[in-house]
């Protein structure tokens, strides 16, 4: 065990191996920082649970209230599309589960799901799904506040 005076020692020689201030405000002290995987876990405020679910309700239902019926119904769209929106599905199913038990995941999940969104959003006119419109312009400002506001809340939430 070491004793109080090799403790004093130990201090004194880690303060002499800090780096030189970067300014004159003082010395610059590097924060060690926790594993992603702790830090993915930790709880979010209810307030960011609330705005991101809320977020996603009423954005989502503009996007599809203001989406008209399909140029091209019988247009089969590649596999890919798919992939991307069973993707979608699963990261927005995972981040109402996160917003439920307020877990900072959720909003991760909601970033992949909302930038999952904005791919799917701009791959449908190409697809000739539906032809471009100023719906499209409304679908993807929706998709992009979403990404907007899950970024925001992870840093914050």
């Amino acid at each position: 065990m070491a004793t109080t005076r090799e403790r004093q020692e130990e201090l004194i020689r880690a303060e002499r191996e800090l780096p030189p201030p970067a300014t004159g405000e003082g010395p610059a002290v590097t924060v060690p920082r926790r594993p992603l995987q702790e830090r993915m876990l930790e709880p979010i405020s209810g307030r960011w649970a609330a705005i991101g679910a809320v977020a996603w309700v009423v954005l989502v239902g503009i996007g599809i209230a203001v989406e008209p019926p399909p140029t091209n119904p019988d247009a089969v769209d590649p596999w890919f599309l798919d992939a991307i929106a069973a993707i979608l599905l699963g990261a927005l199913v995972a981040t109402f589960t996160g917003f439920w038990l307020r877990r900072r995941w959720s909003l991760a999940a909601s970033l992949l799901a909302s930038g999952l969104l904005v791919v799917s959003t701009l791959a449908c006119p190409a697809s000739g799904h539906h032809a471009f419109g100023a719906w499209w312009i409304v679908q993807l400002a929706c998709a992009s506040a979403l990404v907007a506001t899950s970024a925001l809340g992870l840093r914050r939430g």
